[in-house]
């Protein structure tokens, strides 16, 4: 079977190489071209130079691409999703609003091309061991057609019903998933700041309910690793579950502070750094301090 890949960074070449391994003939496509041709030097897979080129060569594609304004980038744009061959499946495995994952369905069902939502939950690792968590919606019967597909690189599937259920899902997960690092910054600073040694409050931490969450970041948190998931990714997160309670006039206090907490680190150096780091960030303010 052939698969196309929109969105070569982090997560889309990952599951690239997931794919190949199981024996699929993979295309991609990357706004950025380089990223799409050091893939092709690497696993030997073919390279498209647009969205429509891709998905007319191959029937069926998967997204993975930064946001909002890239996925209407690719649908929306020249040589887009959106005019390539009629009964084509565009499978969108980012992390969107339910505002603009709407717009889009709405736009492909007029040219006759089907859309799912599939955002996935785990990292690099789970990517490339075809390993991921999976959250579809859309219509059922295009959910079941490419369901070997999205078995071979899920461990596990959860078909929610209509679009935007899955993307609003993701984002209510990642709105607690992406909110301890970011406490724990803000736990070290205190103590620093009054001169506590850390590993105390860390001892104390291991006795309590919250231990396994303590544990899962301690040693990433001021350890610099290559990223799973980037500081400015986990800021544009948070700055999507605002917009998306505010669409529906809810309030977002928190959402939007943890936003400016993550989108401060990544404008202060931290931009494309493993997101446990803004702890790290954090850290650099005593120094300015003293």
């Amino acid at each position: 079977m052939i698969i196309g890949i929109i969105g070569t960074g982090l997560m889309g070449s990952s599951l690239t190489k997931c794919l190949v391994n199981r024996g699929y003939n993979v295309i991609v496509y990357n706004r950025s071209c380089w990223k799409a041709e050091k893939l092709r030097e690497q696993l030997g897979v073919k390279v498209a130079d647009n969205p429509k080129e891709l998905l007319d060569r191959t029937k069926v594609a998967i997204a993975f691409i930064s946001g909002d304004n890239a996925l209407c980038d690719v649908v929306f744009g020249d040589n887009g999703v959106s005019m390539a061959s009629k009964g084509s499946i565009f499978i969108n495995a980012s992390t969107v609003t339910p505002m603009a994952s709407l717009r889009v369905y709405k736009h492909l069902k007029r040219h006759n091309i089907f859309y799912l939502e599939a955002p996935v939950y785990g990292s690099t690792s789970e990517a490339i061991e075809c390993r991921l968590l999976s959250i579809v919606a859309g219509k059922e019967d295009v959910y079941k057609e490419v369901h070997d597909l999205l078995k071979d690189y899920s461990s596990k599937i959860y078909y929610v019903g209509e679009i935007p259920r899955a993307s609003v899902i993701k984002l209510a997960l990642n709105n607690i998933g992406l909110a301890l690092p970011a406490l724990l910054a803000e736990s070290l600073l205190l103590l620093k700041a009054w001169n506590v040694d850390p590993e105390v409050f860390h001892e104390i931490a291991g006795n309590l309910w919250f231990k396994k969450s303590i544990e899962r970041y301690w040693n990433r948190i001021v350890v610099e690793k290559s990223p799973q998931f980037k500081v400015w990714m986990a800021g544009k997160d948070y700055w999507y579950i605002a917009q998306s309670l505010k669409a529906k006039r809810l309030p977002s206090n928190l959402c939007e502070t943890l936003s400016s907490m993550y989108m401060q680190a990544a404008v202060n150096g931290f931009m494309d750094k493993d997101y446990p780091l803004i702890a790290k960030y954090y850290m650099t303010l005593i120094k300015n301090i003293r």
